[in-house]
């Protein structure tokens, strides 16, 4: 093997190792599914924020869940209720990333809760259905530890 070639597979395997030589669909790339995605994803908070049972449906699917480990390290899971509500307006959230794998996609957001001094984070599952993209499932945390 000549230099040239052992040191293109040697940064291939950097890359490689890195996870920089394929990445999902990043913040900066526009595309109809990240386009769609992010309206799903806006939905889903004009109906928190307002209790719109009409953005819910068209955000949340019908059979998907909250799933969480609450702060006693119980796990917990509710099925989403599409239901009209009263709206929660005691938190702003913020989009930090968007991940897209083909008919999956993975929405990482912030949370700032006005009763809450610490952050909360959400990761939402979205699927490409046949009604568009769907949040399937939605989990929790607080604080990050790396």
């Amino acid at each position: 093997m000549q230099k040239t070639g052992l040191y293109t597979s040697i940064f291939s395997l950097i890359l490689l190792g890195l996870g920089l030589v394929w990445q999902p669909s990043s913040e900066t790339n526009s595309s109809p599914d990240r386009d769609a995605i992010l309206k799903t994803i806006e939905n889903f908070y004009i109906g928190d924020h307002t209790g719109s049972l009409e953005y819910k449906q068209l955000s949340m699917h019908p059979e998907g869940a909250y799933r969480y480990v609450d702060r006693d390290g119980a796990y917990q899971e509710s099925q989403f209720r599409l239901v009209e509500s009263q709206g929660d307006t005691i938190y702003t959230e913020e989009l930090l990333s968007v991940e897209i794998y083909e008919t999956v996609a993975l929405a990482r957001l912030r949370l700032e809760n006005q009763r809450r001094e610490e952050a909360e984070y959400k990761l939402m599952t979205l699927h490409k259905t046949s009604e568009g993209w769907l949040i399937t499932s939605i989990a929790w945390g607080w604080g990050v530890t790396q």
